[in-house]
């Protein structure tokens, strides 16, 4: 009986004393993980929509797509750049003409651009629940590839617009979300701002043009999703 009471003692002495120990060794999986590959690319398809400008003459929205490459540089910032064409259209707008009859046609636009920029993570480089939500902030040049339209050789030379070589500066936010280690999906939601020249025939004051800049800002919206590869 001794000997039970003894061994009843002890454990209820012994047992609490080795509880806390044993909650402490107890581990909670963290909601963040470590992204190991540090590089990766990968092809984006998307929509992109532009303001027109004043006149109208500018191009409009359209689908996009092309290639992207970034590299983590230290800590939260990440190195990219992309390769994109946008397939859209545009008005063929004449100067000459009284307003709201000065659309003549409509111009098929090829628009190349090439970018560069910086991402920043707002979880580091890291994943949280597989998911990376960034800011992005980046410039860029654009310039048309596409043929001159027969309707637009009409028109006078100081009358035409030529969309030429364009600065393009860009900010908006990204989401990735790694599937893997070597897979992941990204999307993209950019605001971006341009300038467009203005044909001198749309500042013409025997026209009864007035107040014309020689360049408007313009903005754009564009959305893209992104399949890339790791490493």
């Amino acid at each position: 009986m001794r000997v039970f009471l003894r061994a009843l003692v002890f454990s209820c002495l012994i047992l609490p004393a080795l509880a806390p120990g044993r909650v402490r060794a107890q581990t909670v999986p963290s909601v963040f993980r470590f992204l190991e590959r540090a590089q990766e690319a990968g092809l984006f398809t998307g929509q992109v929509t532009f303001s027109t400008g004043r006149f109208g003459y500018g191009p409009k929205g359209g689908v996009v797509f092309g290639g992207r490459y970034g590299v983590h540089v230290s800590g939260p910032v990440s190195l990219e750049g992309a390769v994109r064409v946008i397939q859209s259209n545009r008005d063929i707008v004449s100067p000459g003409r009284d307003e709201g009859d000065r659309v003549i046609g409509s111009a098929d636009v090829i628009m190349a651009k090439l970018d560069a920029g910086l991402r920043f993570s707002l979880t580091g480089h890291r994943a949280w629940h597989g998911l990376s939500p960034s800011l992005i902030l980046g410039a860029g040049i654009a310039f048309d590839t596409a043929d001159n339209d027969p309707v637009e050789e009409t028109l006078d030379a100081a009358d035409r617009f030529e969309l030429g070589k364009s600065f393009i500066g860009s900010l908006g936010v990204s989401t990735h979300w790694y599937l893997s280690d070597h897979l992941a999906l990204r999307g993209d939601g950019l605001f971006s701002l341009s300038r467009l020249g203005t044909p001198p025939g749309f500042s013409d004051s025997a026209r009864g043009f007035e107040g014309v800049e020689k360049a408007e800002w313009v903005s754009g919206l564009g959305f893209t999703v992104t399949a890339l590869i790791r490493w």
